[in-house]
């Protein structure tokens, strides 16, 4: 069952001079910001991490107590993104039952981002 849809768009130079997103725990991970900065494209990677983050503020209905760091980026065997949850936010995705799928595209200076965020068969 569908809990929420979110989509969003990231221009490239938007993140231009934006340094404080690279301190590890504002908005990513330490591990997150390591993948980032060692990545062939580091500002792409910057900017998909920071777009699929806010696609899943805005797929996921309110919930209080949970920060940024809570979701963590990361890539599965396959290098298909998925999160890794923590915190609050890990025992609430828990507790209802619901998992994220998540989409990120690269093209033309843009990262576009989609999380849908589904309730399990078990739940």
């Amino acid at each position: 069952m569908l809990i929420g849809l979110g989509h969003d768009l990231q221009a490239l130079h938007e993140l231009n001079g934006r340094e404080g997103l690279w301190e590890p725990g504002v908005f990513f991970t330490e591990a997150e910001t390591e993948r980032f900065r060692t990545s062939p494209s580091p500002v792409e990677s910057l900017a998909a991490g920071f777009s699929v983050k806010e696609a899943l503020f805005k797929a996921l209905p309110p919930i209080g107590g949970w920060f940024w760091t809570d979701a963590e980026l990361h890539h599965d065997a396959r290098h298909a993104p998925r999160f890794r949850f923590h915190g609050a936010l890990r025992e609430h995705m828990e507790r209802h039952g619901w998992e994220t799928l998540l989409s990120i595209s690269h093209s033309g200076g843009f990262v576009s981002t989609v999380v849908i965020v589904a309730a399990t068969a078990r739940s």
